[in-house]
């Protein structure tokens, strides 16, 4: 009977303190709701939201205006090394447009590689490379990483671990080139690509840009990838996510700091200075690309579904560490789409 009472009373207490532990769950699951309407509520009343897209804020404009020195036409690029970087997943439908345009771009140049990256792929992606490298064994590289999803990896860091790999190939094969053009298989294959549009990175002076981006013809969709310091100092999607949790519609935030910057860009207008950009295809003067910077598609001390981060971020904060004066610039009229 002693021994009865004795586990009666430890199932008891088993209940009492599982109804303990539920309901301190409970209280911070709740506590967690209403900060986080707090501080949502706080900064929906507080901060200064855009009333305009990015390229027509006046905190976008610098005292100092890069103009271009030549015209298109005038463009001689016979004496420079290009190394072309994509990484391709499904990309079967866009293969054939995306290499003639890559074809018309090596045109203008003395000397090319082309670093092709492949994952996860599970149309014909990865042996139209292999087609592709056989038909032009001297410039083409292909580079598979199989199912890279079966180890847990995200998008991004798949994205970032691919990048990683080619421009490490292109460091490795070649002593030294001139260009290094990162671009998406899917934006380069897009049917409205004009070279010249390419071609317009090169009417500025060399030495003054460190990196020029893509926009598009009918807005501009990267936001994830876009910061400048006094208007998108942040990363836009992130802080949606902190800020709309726990059933808090996102809808009037992604219009106010999303979407009001994704207006098209005319292509009139100067050169815009960003920390950072992309717009699905992006020029770099290699000689600033510095062997410390890589691509990181991930945040440290994040959950592992809050912790993605677009991984053209870290790589344009390192690689401006290393620049002197040169700057990233979105370029008006390097319409890639």
């Amino acid at each position: 009977m002693r021994f009865r009472g004795r586990r009666s009373l430890n199932f008891i207490c088993l209940i009492r303190l599982l109804i303990c532990t539920i309901c301190i769950l409970i209280s911070i699951f709740i506590f967690h709701i209403i900060y986080t309407i707090i501080i949502y509520n706080y900064f929906i009343q507080t901060y200064q939201f855009s009333t305009e897209p990015f390229w027509k804020d006046n905190r976008t404009i610098h005292d100092k205006i890069l103009l271009p020195t030549i015209s298109i036409e005038n463009v001689n690029l016979s004496n420079a090394t290009i190394v072309i970087a994509a990484c391709c997943r499904n990309v079967r439908k866009n293969l054939g447009v995306f290499q003639k345009h890559i074809r018309s771009i090596t045109a203008f140049f003395h000397d090319y590689r082309i670093y092709l990256g492949e994952s996860d792929s599970h149309d014909e992606t990865l042996s139209l490379l292999y087609d592709w490298q056989k038909s032009d064994a001297d410039h083409v590289r292909v580079h598979t990483k199989g199912h890279q999803r079966w180890y847990g990896l995200s998008r991004t860091n798949r994205i970032a671990s691919c990048r990683n790999t080619l421009l490490q190939q292109a460091r490795e094969e070649l002593s030294s080139f001139d260009y290094y053009l990162v671009i998406d298989v899917d934006v380069g294959a897009c049917t409205s690509f004009d070279v010249k549009d390419f071609l317009s990175n090169f009417i500025y002076p060399d030495s003054s840009w460190l990196a020029m981006t893509a926009t598009q013809r009918s807005e501009y969709y990267d936001i994830w990838a876009l910061r400048i310091e006094s208007i998108i100092p942040y990363d836009c999607w992130q802080l949606i996510n902190e800020l709309t949790s726990f059933f808090i519609d996102n809808s009037y935030l992604t219009e106010r700091l999303v979407n009001i910057h994704q207006k098209p860009i005319p292509r009139n207008i100067s050169l815009i200075q960003v920390e950072s950009a992309f717009g699905g295809a992006a020029i770099y003067n290699a000689k600033y690309l510095h062997k410390d910077c890589s691509y990181i598609g991930k945040y440290e001390g994040y959950w592992w579904w809050s912790s993605s981060q677009c991984e053209h971020v870290p790589f344009h904060r390192c690689i401006q560490q290393y620049a002197q004066e040169q700057k990233i610039y979105i370029n008006p009229q390097f319409q890639i789409c």
